[in-house]
């Protein structure tokens, strides 16, 4: 084997481990959802929103955010 055959190898086998990564993570989230619904009906799905909000990260203003304009009306 060359290099650049083990180079391509360890990409393709890193892209399919992320992604396995990110199927369980988001079955253990709707697991978790649905467990919480089963004691409190809508808990589930709040704490799933909440999860998924802070994987999103911050979000900026309509139309783009500079940092020193960020949360100041600009009427």
């Amino acid at each position: 084997m060359n290099t650049a055959t083990v180079i391509i190898a360890l990409i393709v086998i890193g892209i399919i481990a992320a992604t396995f990564a990110i199927v369980l993570r988001e079955r253990r989230d709707r697991a978790l959802a649905t467990r919480l619904d089963a004691t409190d009906p809508g808990a589930g799905l709040r704490a799933q929103a909440d999860t998924e909000r802070q994987q999103e990260g911050p979000r900026g203003e309509a139309g783009g955010m500079s940092w020193s304009a960020g949360g100041k009306n600009s009427a």
